[in-house]
């Protein structure tokens, strides 16, 4: 007994060592490789330190997600670290070649910048929402099998997206071309109109009696707006005239579908524990906390892009922007922390033996309880009378 556990020991700080140095080494590669193509290749210099440490942890991440998918023990488990492992690394990659185009490649296209962020955050949107729902369908409907999960992931992440992405997926230069573009267009041809002929200082009313603005039905022109109407119009869009606050409207219906697929995680992360509490489903090794850490992520991106909408000009976008990345950049830190606890367990000789069971007779295995549940009952609740899962029902406990 005492040999089994002395090798039980030593193959799982064999396997921790061996990982880490693979990961760390790809890592370390990885962004030399990064290193030397913004040295050598034209790029746009607006790669700010806090982008690039999220850019390099969400590589990390990747890279850690990765290594579970390959060494998963539970063939069950393996879509949903290829599906971490592809969001992760869209979130990185995607974003660096973007720093390229316009300037070494596609060159020509005077949009190219534009389009792989607008793109590059539709990628980025929909692999969020796909991994978590996955992550959702796995644990409602466990017996079916893989490809059904991933048809009823696709159906409703894939709905959901094409509702609210299809106008940019038709047309490239979609917020180019909104109702409010259009008509903050029309506006500001008429002020500078106004200004050229001597009106240092122009107002709502005399820049709306010389501007026609149309009645929009949606995307649909259906009329023209009466006076009183028409003003109010201008009014809304006057501020935008000044600095860089055009941003702000150019930019929101990218940010506001970058919320409608945030919300929809936060809605299938809360049926997530909802189905855990009242059913306690078996549930791989921290898998409930990598999931948990990602409502306080998906949290944080419906607060940051909706106050990318509600700044007043390039200059506030910037500075809600920075803030906004070094509150994802921690909870990214606790994400890989949890991750990197996972791939620790699933390599050790009790992790894949406890992985393997929890599918084929997860009546009859005590469930792992890992050692932030064990703080958490030794300081606030009272370990001799809780005995199975943390966050179990009692009366489920009690029939344990």
């Amino acid at each position: 007994m005492g040999e089994l556990m002395l090798y039980s020991l030593c193959m799982t700080i064999s396997n921790k060592m061996k990982f880490s140095k693979k990961i760390f080494f790809i890592w370390v590669g990885c962004v030399a490789l990064a290193a030397g193509l913004l040295n050598l290749l034209p790029h746009r210099g607006d790669f700010v330190f806090s982008e690039a440490t999220i850019r390099g942890v969400l590589l990390v991440l990747g890279l850690v997600s990765f290594f579970i998918y390959r060494y998963e023990p539970s063939s069950k488990n393996k879509p949903i670290f290829l599906n971490f492992t592809l969001f992760f690394l869209s979130g990185s990659v995607v974003f660096f070649l973007g720093l390229f185009a316009g300037k070494a490649f596609l060159k020509e296209e005077l949009y190219a910048g534009f389009y792989f962020y607008q793109y590059g955050s539709a990628v980025l949107y929909f692999s969020l929402a796909f991994s978590l729902v996955y992550v959702v369908f796995d644990t409602l409907f466990n017996d079916f099998k893989t490809v059904y999960k991933y048809l009823l992931t696709f159906a409703i992440v894939g709905g959901t997206f094409a509702y609210y992405y299809h106008p940019i997926i038709e047309n490239p230069k979609y917020v180019y071309n909104t109702p409010e573009i259009t008509d903050f267009r029309a506006v500001r041809a008429s002020a500078e109109k106004l200004q050229e002929s001597g009106k240092e200082v122009v107002t709502a009313e005399e820049v709306a009696a010389i501007t026609n603005l149309s009645a929009w039905d949606g995307e649909k022109k259906i009329g023209t707006l009466f006076e009183a109407e028409k003003v109010k119009r201008v009014a809304e869009l006057l501020p935008y005239l000044e600095g860089d606050r055009v941003f702000a409207l150019l930019y929101a219906p990218l940010d506001l579908n970058a919320i409608y697929m945030s919300v929809l995680c936060v809605v299938f992360i809360f049926l997530f524990f909802g189905y855990q509490y009242k059913n306690d489903p078996p549930q791989g090794a921290y898998i409930e906390k990598i999931i948990f850490l990602f409502l306080p992520y998906c949290s944080l991106e419906i607060f940051h892009h909706f106050a990318y909408i509600k700044s007043g000009e390039y200059s506030s976008y910037v500075v809600l922007h920075e803030l906004g990345q070094y509150l994802t950049l921690a909870n990214l830190f606790f994400l890989l922390i949890f991750f990197s606890l996972r791939l620790r367990f699933i390599t050790s000789v009790k992790g894949e033996f406890y992985e393997r069971e929890l599918v084929s007779d997860s009546e009859h295995i005590s469930r792992w309880r890992d050692g932030f549940d064990n703080l958490i009952v030794r300081h606030f609740l009272n370990p001799e009378t809780l005995h199975g899962r943390f966050f179990t029902p009692r009366a489920t406990r009690e029939k344990a």
